[in-house]
């Protein structure tokens, strides 16, 4: 009997009509968010001893994570977006010169329950009235936006829910986290800070007042101490409800930006996107105090729209105010969450300027008061990342993949470059003298034919600020693969030391970290022994109980009349 492919046409096969999947088949859409280094890699394995070019540094003993999403099954919406996949997490052991690699999933609530029914069961991007029928009540965070190390665990993270604790050497996902019993909220922050000082543990969550889908305004920040104990938790409101994706800390404050991209139920409801950029709306940025703080101690400074990119550093000066660094675009960099009413806008994202602002706020000023960034440098950039031992402080370094549209770019070889043109790896450094000044650039492209992906800091033992090295994931986009580059991180310009080159294609991922190994042996020992291995949640979040004491009723996977995490969406108890 001929195969089916050979007597019909292959649009006939295509299991997707009126954008909505349909038909059994495994075949996900023909769309730019499946295609070139996104296509689905939905692979799980190990290679030991990556083939290397040039010499890794034998000092380097650790491990480089890094998570992207990568999508199980063919979603159940042809327009699907990247970030909506399912979080599988990238490690890359190096010691001795040599590199091993280990690719696994998160495995999460969302993807234990699509693994046993072998598709897709969870609709829209954060919108849970999309979702099939059978997974309502079901946590349906993915997991896919960082990866980072805390007492002896990586937490994989995405800011929709809580995170999940995976084994550092195995990868293994031990389940979900909630700090044992002490953090209930929905939602949890993918970008947590630790204070390098003291140990801690500086976190938040936004959309936190219900089950994370209500679109409302309610946050959280948390401070969680070195031994594990949740010494801060501060509840407040913001002026709107819009996305605030990442933070910065000082010494004796967070700033929390929060970006014009608006969340409405009422979208959510109509099956529509959770968020949708507001061109009219202001950049705003919250000062919430570390240490005591109460709602109404948190104040909110505006500035003209834009939208936020990633935070460097962040730290108080001589006079008490604090210096935050982060980039900031002059419009909307997901263009895929258009203003309501309008078509996205993939060709207006190439015009969009993103330099690296700092903003000097002072603390005493009033809430509402309006600030303008103190410099702007032209770095036309995005994914800063600093020397961490420097967070909370001074600092002089940063790192940051930057757009070059002036370098060669070959297009009839490689097509549209998958994520943005991140043609460059950037060095920045501060005029050391004066924070009022743009210092010096130190920059290594990549090629005519590849692009970069967030880089990572190795510290130097001993070694002064910005000492050590840089890694980052390159993509050969005329051969749909993958090498981990490695620089001396002061040098950049010089070229890599090393080049590992691993034999397939990964996604384009969101956020890493390097973990030095002597810190994973020694919370290996603490576990094995005082500490106990890491503990998974053992209760249901309140949201899901509360789901569950009314019966599911008619409402679509956990709106419960607004009562959850013990209080309700008002902040009553």
């Amino acid at each position: 009997m001929a195969h089916l492919e050979a007597i019909a046409p292959e649009v006939s096969l295509y299991p997707y009509s009126n954008g909505k999947r349909t038909g059994p088949r495994v075949k996900f859409p023909d769309s730019i968010a499946f295609s070139s280094m996104n296509k689905p890699s939905r692979f799980e394995g190990d290679i030991t001893d990556l083939e290397v070019t040039g010499e890794i540094p034998r000092d380097i003993n650790g491990t480089f994570y890094r998570v992207q999403p990568d999508h199980r099954f063919p979603p159940m919406f042809e327009d699907d977006i990247h970030f909506n996949g399912d979080g599988s997490v990238t490690a890359i052991r190096i010691q001795d010169g040599h590199a091993d690699f280990k690719q696994r999933y998160v495995r999460t609530d969302k993807f234990l329950k699509e693994e046993e029914a072998r598709q897709s069961l969870f609709g829209r991007y954060r919108n849970p009235y999309t979702d099939n029928e059978s997974v309502r009540g079901v946590i349906r965070t993915v997991s896919n936006t960082n990866i980072t190390f805390w007492r002896g665990m990586l937490l994989a993270s995405k800011e929709d829910g809580p995170p999940f604790a995976m084994d550092p050497v195995t990868l293994e996902t031990i389940g979900r986290y909630d700090f044992e019993g002490q953090i209930t909220a929905p939602t949890f922050t993918a970008h947590p800070k630790f204070d390098p000082d003291t140990g801690e543990m500086l976190c938040f969550a936004y959309e936190a007042g219900t089950d994370g889908a209500d679109c409302g305004v309610d946050i959280v920040s948390w401070t969680i101490s070195a031994d594990g104990v949740k010494t801060e938790e501060l509840w407040f409101k913001a002026p709107f409800a819009g996305m605030i994706h990442d933070c910065g800390v000082s010494k004796n404050y967070m700033v929390l930006p929060l970006t014009p991209l608006k969340m409405s139920l009422e979208r959510l409801k109509a099956g529509g996107n959770k968020f949708a950029w507001d061109p009219k709306e202001d950049q705003v940025y919250g000062i919430v105090p570390r240490r005591g703080g109460k709602p109404e101690d948190v104040k909110w400074f505006r500035a003209n729209n834009g939208f936020h990119g990633h935070v460097a550093g962040c730290y108080e000066n001589e006079d008490g105010h604090i210096v935050f660094d982060l980039t900031v675009a002059d419009g909307n960099v997901f263009f895929w969450f258009p203003p309501d009413g309008e078509k996205p806008d993939l060709p207006g994202r190439s015009r969009l300027s993103s330099p690296t602002c700092r903003w000097v706020f002072d603390p005493a000023a009033k809430s509402g008061t309006r600030v303008t960034a103190s410099l702007e440098w032209t770095t036309n950039g995005e994914f800063s990342r600093i020397d961490d031992r420097y967070v909370t402080k001074k600092y002089e370094h940063f790192w940051q993949l930057k757009v070059d549209p002036m370098r060669p770019y070959d297009f009839a070889r490689c097509g549209p470059p998958a994520g943005g043109l991140f043609n460059c790896m950037g060095h920045y450094t501060w005029d050391p003298e004066d924070e009022g000044k743009i210092g010096t650039e130190d920059v290594y492209f990549a090629g005519p034919t590849a692009t970069f992906q967030e880089p990572v800091f190795i510290p130097k033992d001993g070694g002064k600020e910005g000492e050590g090295y840089l890694a980052a994931l390159k993509n050969n986009l005329d051969e749909l693969r993958n090498d981990v580059v490695i620089w001396d991180a002061l040098n950049l310009a010089k070229g890599p030391l090393a080049t590992l080159h691993l034999p397939l294609r990964l996604r384009l991922g969101f956020h890493g970290n390097f973990v030095d190994h002597r810190d994973i042996e020694a919370w290996q020992q603490r576990r094995a022994g005082e500490l106990g291995p890491v503990q998974p949640a053992k209760e249901p979040l309140p949201w899901q109980r509360a789901f569950a004491a009314n019966g599911a009723g008619s409402q679509l996977n956990g709106h419960t009349n607004g009562i959850t995490n013990g209080r309700r969406a008002n902040g009553s108890l």
